[in-house]
């Protein structure tokens, strides 16, 4: 794939992403200018699904995932961290997609297509008829 078609496929998953959280956070009743900002965006959509305040759990696994995963070559230790960081933010993000789908009235197979395909289900959660009915 030359870097031109990269960039399209990369702009438009992006474009996806805001458009899908902008109808998500419109519809619970956030502003929807709030996707456009990074971290803001994430803090958002955890407040939409959460009870408490647990993004920031997340957000610093992803960072010791992140941290320890490029000095992994270096030290084992590190890399053995950085895994374990990595899988526990993979469960969080399957549990964050299951109450995503609750907190929209939508069931388990709903939750496990945002699981898979986030940006384009978040799409189509905003689009559809389904109302947020608040956290479990």
């Amino acid at each position: 794939m030359d870097q031109q078609t990269y960039m399209i496929i990369s702009t438009a998953w992006a474009v996806l992403a805001v458009v899908g959280r902008w109808l998500l956070f419109r519809k619970a009743g956030k502003p929807g200018w709030h996707s456009i900002i990074p971290i803001l965006n994430a803090y958002d959509e955890y407040d939409i699904c959460w009870k408490g305040r647990k993004i920031f759990l997340v957000v610093l696994l992803a960072a010791i995932a992140g941290g320890c995963a490029s000095q992994a070559q270096e030290n084992p230790f590190l890399a053995a961290v950085g895994a374990m960081a990595a899988l526990w933010v993979l469960i969080i993000h399957w549990r964050q997609s299951m109450k995503l789908a609750r907190s929209f009235g939508k069931g388990g197979l709903t939750g496990f297509f945002l699981f898979l395909f986030n940006n384009i289900g978040r799409v189509i959660l905003g689009l559809s008829a389904a109302e947020y009915v608040g956290k479990e």
